[in-house]
């Protein structure tokens, strides 16, 4: 307190006087001034840009929020695009297999056929045959005992009663 009190006594202690009128309007006018040179510019910037970066904010929301929806729509069209195709390969491997089944009893029916066809050419060939083989045999026979007994088999059979 001392040093108030030395100051206080002094004679060039800070007096009111005009010029504080002065100093208080000059400082008013240049807080006026850059109020509106500087600082509501500034702050207009500023405001504006919060303003930006909230509206940005928001549309990247509405955008990845629109990209998901999306990204879903595709993932179950692809889904059912896969389901699909495999409908389709299962429904043509059944085809397959039934054109398979159908020509193999084709193919069957065909041999089935061709045997009972060979089969029934063969009885034919055998009865065609057959009166043939028997001349051959006996006319086999009939030689075989002229070499046997040295002479025809007729004047043997003609002598016998």
């Amino acid at each position: 307190m001392g040093v108030i009190h030395a100051l206080a006594l002094q004679e060039n202690v800070l007096k009111p006087d005009a010029s504080v009128l002065v100093v208080f309007l000059t400082t008013w006018v240049l807080v006026w001034i850059l109020d509106r040179v500087l600082f509501r510019p500034v702050l207009h910037i500023l405001d504006e840009r919060e303003r930006r970066t909230k509206g940005y904010r928001a549309e990247a929301r509405a955008m990845e929020a629109e990209c998901a929806r999306l990204r879903a729509h595709y993932d179950a069209a692809i889904k059912r695009a896969r389901a699909e195709g495999y409908q389709q390969i299962e429904a043509r491997r059944r085809e397959a297999l039934a054109w398979r089944e159908q020509l193999l009893a084709t193919v069957r029916e065909q041999a089935r056929e061709a045997l009972e066809r060979a089969r029934r050419e063969l009885a034919e060939q055998v009865q065609e045959a057959k009166p043939q083989l028997e001349r051959d045999a006996e006319e086999l026979a009939r030689e075989i005992a002229r070499h046997m007994l040295g002479r025809r088999v007729e004047e043997v059979t003609r002598t016998l009663p």
